[in-house]
């Protein structure tokens, strides 16, 4: 089957290889014209860790249309903050309708997505769906070349009518359904989001040193102390606490840890340390970087608007938040995935219904 990526950065590579190592026809679509031109001319992904060797791609291209022409299947893996361009270029473009996965979502990403392609595209329906992370943990070396760090077990993958996952995750090439488990609904996705719980708090709190010219760290070994683990552990409660006013409550960032990584701790700061593809994983070199610009406005933002909603205490995930905001001199709520822009007290109380008929 044709698999276009859309995205050819850390993850992307890492999912392209490993669908073509399988077999699988992969075209990639990237707005970079440096990146695009070095896969379009090699064809190639050369690999190292979990995946080894040089491996053939079908190509590369900044036209999307060109791109995704006969595909069975896209895959998004851009950050967060580039779903609602895509939705509306995708809107456009797309002839037939065929799976859409974000990987990941982040929070609320197949929810935005989905608003977005149908203010564009109202005849087409294409199944949506979006992962509650990546598979691959992995870091991009060249434009053509990657290292992948590990391969996680069991991602959550859901569409936006719950009953479909099983459909989408069947329809996966064989080569990657292994690594996803259908997932309740999008609040095991969204609200399961950990990125937003392990890239911002850290960062913004390790600032002097990330903005240092002279010293670099290593993100989640060095930069989550005992300390800084503790606060993390309050924002997640925060989050358990809204999925479970959501009716589907998810599980904690140190049970994720213990079930993607098979780490092992009793406490967050212990499972941290004790996941090895950790260890390698050195921290942004600026405070300009997507674990702040996707992962606030696409993560913590509608967490603490649903919070909100429910009247549920905020107050941990609302310090980053204004802490993010005040660093960056940006509004992330103005900007980010908050209540104006889609209707998502809408959704939640149309799916929570959904689940409570279905359980009686």
């Amino acid at each position: 089957m044709k698999t276009t990526i859309i995205g050819a950065g850390n993850t992307g590579l890492a999912m392209a290889a490993h669908l073509a190592f399988a077999g699988n026809e992969v075209y990639i679509y990237d707005h970079n014209p440096n990146t695009v031109d070095l896969l379009q001319e090699s064809k190639s992904i050369r690999c190292s860790g979990a995946l080894q060797g040089n491996v053939s791609i079908s190509g590369a291209s900044r036209d999307i249309g060109l791109a995704i022409k006969d595909s069975d299947l896209i895959i998004i893996m851009t950050p967060a903050f580039a779903h609602k361009e895509l939705a509306l270029l995708l809107a456009k473009e797309l002839k037939k309708e065929i799976p859409i996965i974000l990987s990941p979502g982040r929070t609320c990403g197949a929810i935005e997505f989905q608003h977005y392609f149908n203010l564009q595209n109202n005849t087409l329906q294409p199944s949506i769906s979006e992962s509650q992370t990546v598979i691959h943990t992995a870091r991009r070396y060249t434009a053509n070349s990657v290292h992948v760090i590990a391969i996680k077990d069991s991602v959550y993958l859901a569409t936006l009518e719950p009953n479909k996952s099983q459909d989408v995750l069947a329809s996966l090439p064989e080569a990657i359904r292994s690594h996803f488990s259908p997932a309740k609904s999008v609040i095991q996705t969204s609200i399961g989001n950990t990125g937003m719980i392990l890239h911002c708090a850290p960062l913004l709190l390790n600032s002097g040193w990330t903005e240092s010219p002279n010293f670099g760290f290593k993100h989640y070994w060095d930069g989550i102390s005992p300390r800084i683990a503790r606060f993390l552990e309050q924002i997640d409660r925060e989050r358990v606490e809204v999925s479970k006013a959501l009716g589907c409550e998810v599980i904690s960032t140190v049970e994720w840890l213990k079930r993607s990584y098979h780490s092992y701790g009793n406490n967050l700061y212990e499972c941290v340390h004790n996941t090895p593809a950790y260890e390698a994983i050195d921290a942004p070199e600026t405070l300009e970087h997507r674990y702040i610009f996707e992962d606030v406005p696409c993560g913590l933002v509608p967490l603490e608007a649903l919070g909100k909603l429910m009247d549920i205490d905020m107050k941990n995930t609302a310090l980053i938040i204004d802490l993010a905001s005040a660093l960056m001199e940006t509004d992330f709520r103005e900007t980010g995935r908050n209540l104006k822009n889609f209707d998502l007290k809408r959704f939640f109380s149309t799916l929570l219904e959904r689940s409570n008929n279905e359980s009686r």
